[in-house]
């Protein structure tokens, strides 16, 4: 006699026999004993949960000799012609294969005859979303005025692909995926009428790979049952799909935590050794770290966040107190980001090396990548000792060479110290030319600047450069503005009225609070700021006569400074 698999020898044929669905079977019971049944049902969900199952019982509770009932006998001629699947009153079509608008319009006419011998005649479509646009059309009439004695159930695993023509002819049933614990429960039943030798590990380990297909669980275990003939163990069940044992993922995030790169290492070494898919250590690895976190966050409380047996959530209570929930937060996004790149190179493993060296390095902080010692600007030559006993000579805060005006050469009589802050410049201009343009500026600060219009005119374009190593937009609304006047330590910016939203948005609070705290810190007095409107403003007010280069060129072709440093 040939071999007949678990999942069709134990599927239901009660409702009290469907698997994790108690909310679709309470509602369907219901409805029969009350006799509002529906002309037309849409059973929606995931593969392997009971939605064809749960159709045929319907069937048989509609069609048995003593229904409507509750739950069909199994014996009379009904019952036993739809388990066999070759009654004419209950038609099963595949939505697959009978997609078109031909066979839809045979259905048509078919729904006219009445029943041979049971009550109803209905029609069974699975995967009902695969059919033609067309043929949905041609079914619309029917299903919404079908005949006394026809009754609709269809099933698919993609509601959506259902035109909404169709789901509102119908009651839907959103059917859910089976919990962890109740497969694991109906497992260990069939595992005894089996005679099976399996141990609760194992079960947990066929639950959770099934991901909530009852379908799926009863096939791994099918598949396991004919491996193993000593009887049936967590370790056969993870040897067979290439899944990860718990006990080693505790043992990476041990040495995880413990920031022994070493260790983790030798552990993911073993654990490649073993066979285990790469791929899937990746969503362990996740899984495991996300359990981590719900525990840490929430402790026991939220234990039923976690599809584990109680000995196995203990494990992980204890493990979460070695790390912080920065740290598993960090953990996370770096398998996330390690999956990522495994998805753009060629190994699979390399990735998740680099994620382990970086959580586990010592130093808690991981390498700086392509390294600083290439980047970092070459020393400035060192100064004589004459040259270094000169006193250096403090200057009042002067703004950059720009573009219109080269820099000047020092003179014969110049310090030492001038030629070597040129020298060191350009070594770091060549080294490092994005930070040469706040160096040049920064160079040019003095210890103390006297609070004088001139100076804070010709200081403009670096106090504005400052304000924007915090805040760019406030350091370009700046450049649009002009400081007018000096009062004490009260400074007046003026705007033209094409700039009302700039003098707007820098009159804020918090916005005013910032400029006047950079500008303090770099003219090293408190400073107070006013914004007011000017009608006729010199936009290059800053300007001042020691550049008369540049101001004979503005005033040549009627020009204005943009900004100094912004596109420099």
């Amino acid at each position: 006699m040939s071999y007949l698999v678990l999942a069709r020898k134990y599927r239901p044929n009660t409702f009290d026999e469907v698997v994790g669905q108690e909310h679709i079977t309470g509602l369907i019971k219901q409805a029969i004993t009350s006799g509002r049944l529906a002309h037309a049902f849409l059973f929606c969900g995931p593969r392997g949960i009971g939605k064809t199952s749960c159709a045929r019982i319907l069937a048989k509770s509609l069609n048995c000799a003593n229904g409507p009932t509750l739950t069909p006998c199994g014996a009379c001629p009904a019952c036993r012609e739809i388990t066999a699947g070759n009654s004419f009153d209950v038609l099963e079509i595949d939505g697959a294969s009978n997609r078109g608008i031909d066979e839809i319009r045979t259905l048509r006419e078919n729904v006219k005859f009445l029943p041979g011998s049971g009550q109803y005649k209905i029609y069974i479509v699975d995967e009902v979303h695969m059919l033609t646009t067309e043929a949905f059309n041609a079914l619309l009439k029917t299903l919404e005025e079908p005949p006394g004695h026809v009754k609709f159930i269809f099933a698919t695993t993609d509601p959506n692909k259902v035109p909404g023509t169709i789901i509102s002819r119908c009651q839907r049933y959103d059917f859910k995926r089976i919990s962890l614990k109740d497969t694991a429960e109906a497992l260990a039943e069939i595992g005894k009428k089996e005679k099976f030798q399996i141990d609760q590990e194992a079960l947990y380990a066929i639950a959770k790979a099934s991901q909530g297909s009852f379908r799926d669980a009863l096939s791994i275990l099918d598949q396991v049952s004919a491996l193993s003939g000593r009887g049936i163990t967590s370790e056969d069940v993870h040897t067979m799909l290439g899944l990860v044992e718990v006990d080693l993922l505790f043992d990476l995030a041990d040495a995880l935590a413990g920031q022994n790169c070493v260790e983790v290492l030798k552990v993911f070494d073993s654990i490649v050794e073993k066979g285990k898919d790469i791929k899937q250590l990746y969503k362990d690895l996740l899984e495991h770290f996300r359990n981590l976190m719900i525990i840490k966050i929430g402790g026991k409380t939220l234990g039923r966040l976690v599809d584990y047996p109680v000995v196995v959530k203990e494990k992980y209570l204890a493990q979460s107190q070695l790390f912080s929930l920065p740290k598993i937060l960090d953990a996370i996004e770096s398998f996330i980001r390690a999956q990522d790149m495994a998805r753009i190179t060629e190994t699979l493993r390399t990735p998740l090396e680099i994620a382990f060296a970086r959580l586990s390095c010592p130093a808690g902080q991981p390498a700086p990548v392509g390294g600083t010692e290439a980047q970092a600007p070459s020393p400035a030559p060192v100064a004589s000792k004459a040259e270094k006993a000169k006193p250096v000579k403090k200057t009042a805060l002067k703004p950059a060479p720009t573009a219109h005006e080269p820099a000047k050469d020092p003179g014969p009589g110049s310090g030492g110290d001038q030629g070597e802050g040129m020298i060191a410049a350009d070594a770091e201009e060549e080294d490092d030319p994005g930070s040469a343009r706040e160096d040049a500026i920064v160079a040019h600060e003095p210890e103390s600047v006297a609070l004088d219009l001139d100076n804070i005119r010709r200081s403009w374009d670096a106090l504005t450069y400052g304000v924007s190593r915090k805040r760019m937009s406030l350091a370009t609304f700046l450049q649009d503005g002009a400081p007018i006047e000096l009062k004490g330590n009260k400074l007046t910016v003026g705007f033209s009225p094409e700039h009302a939203f700039h003098k707007e948005t820098l009159e804020h609070q918090d916005n005013k609070q910032i400029v006047e705290n950079i500008f303090a810190e770099k003219l090293r007095a408190k400073i107070v700021l006013e914004y007011v409107m000017i009608e006729q403003l010199d936009t290059n007010a800053h300007i001042v006569q020691d550049e008369p280069m540049i101001r004979n060129a503005l005033d040549t072709f009627q020009g204005k400074v943009v900004s100094k440093w912004h596109n420099e």
